[in-house]
């Protein structure tokens, strides 16, 4: 009996299928990218600026198929989203991504696992022949700064969207880079809640734009539980933005969207949802929004909101077809007075 027990815990335990310490097997690139070590760490010096690509990336390892996760500590010298990119091989595979949040000189503990990466659907990206990510079939790892790519999400074309960017040089370090294989815990197709997040991690998995400070939050803040802290100056024209991938098929019969947010002075916030385009060629799909009004103070205010009244360019929103949300101040499109503010967004759920 003992023997079984002991035989049902290793089991359950993970199996380590690749670990690498330093820069062997590492490449980078860009022009004038580079990657050194530094003791066991991966350190990539790389030069920030739009539209010029800069990674690093390494083959997949033998028995990637079996991954459960991808583990491994971050550091960024600057503000940014960080995103770790798999590529499927190709002709017919796609590529597939998972964002983070980098705040500046923190090193952070990344833990991904395939749930939390969504096919990368801009005009230039690939088409996946079977519309999922397929493990056995991931050929490459990669590691970018999402800053690079930013500047051309704007969700409206009249309002400007400066990204979370310090053009020139820039580092990041990485340790203890690890594919670890084993049993994860599968969601239940007859759930009819689903969340879209708890924000119980290390890490955030969401981005800001417009020059937002953001961090994760303890249980210690007006919402008495683990969320997500922005803080960010409110004035015309520089708009705020905050923007989470959604890529889970239960969402399909999801119906309501809610959430818990305290606001340290009155504010108007939209909400936006993005539908993945239809037809080829990739991109940005259609938006549709809903203005929510958090009353200040820090007090707790609870939203909960019908996806069938988000307002869009036609039709009704498809949650079937749900590729993002956003929150974004309203006072940079609607006009404002000049302020500092800070909010604090507790669990999503989305549920039928």
């Amino acid at each position: 009996m003992v023997g079984l027990l002991l035989l049902a815990f290793a089991q359950q335990e993970p199996e380590v299928l690749f670990r690498q310490m330093d820069i062997l097997g590492w490449t980078s690139l860009g022009d004038g990218s580079e990657l050194h070590a530094s003791g066991n760490a991966m350190v990539y010096s790389y030069d920030l600026a739009p539209k010029k690509l800069s990674g690093t990336v390494i083959g997949a390892p033998e028995g990637f198929a079996r991954m459960h996760s991808i583990r491994f500590a971050l550091q960024s010298d600057h503000d940014t989203a960080m995103a770790v990119l798999l590529t499927e091989k190709k002709p017919g595979g796609g590529n597939y991504a998972a964002w983070f949040w980098a705040p500046a000189n923190v090193r952070q503990q990344i833990e991904l696992t395939p749930a939390d990466f969504s096919v990368t659907d801009g005009a230039g990206d690939p088409a996946d022949a079977d519309g999922k990510l397929d493990l056995d079939q991931v050929e490459g790892i990669g590691i970018f700064d999402l800053a690079q790519f930013l500047p051309s999400t704007s969700p409206s074309p009249a309002v400007s969207t400066p990204a979370t960017q310090v053009a020139g040089r820039h580092s990041m370090t990485v340790e203890d880079f690890a594919v670890v294989s084993g049993a994860g815990a599968q969601p239940s197709a007859a759930e009819k809640t689903v969340e879209l997040d708890s924000f119980d991690r290390n890490f955030l998995d969401w981005v800001a734009l417009g020059g937002i400070k953001l961090q994760l939050s303890a249980a210690g803040n007006p919402l008495g539980a683990h969320a997500m802290q922005a803080s960010y100056r409110q004035q015309e024209g520089q708009l705020g933005l905050l923007v989470r991938r959604v890529g889970n098929a239960a969402l399909g019969k999801a119906r309501r969207l809610s959430f818990d947010i305290a606001s340290e002075h009155e504010v108007t916030l939209m909400v936006a949802v993005e539908m993945k385009k239809q037809g080829t060629g990739g991109g940005e799909g259609p938006r549709f929004s809903l203005p929510i009004y958090p009353p200040g103070g820090k007090e707790v205010f609870h939203v909960d909101l019908d996806l069938a009244d988000f307002k869009g360019p036609a039709g009704t929103f498809d949650p079937a077809r749900w590729r993002s949300i956003a929150i974004l101040n309203a006072a940079a499109v609607e006009g404002g007075s000049q302020a500092d503010n800070t909010i604090w967004i507790g669990k999503i759920e989305a549920r039928e």
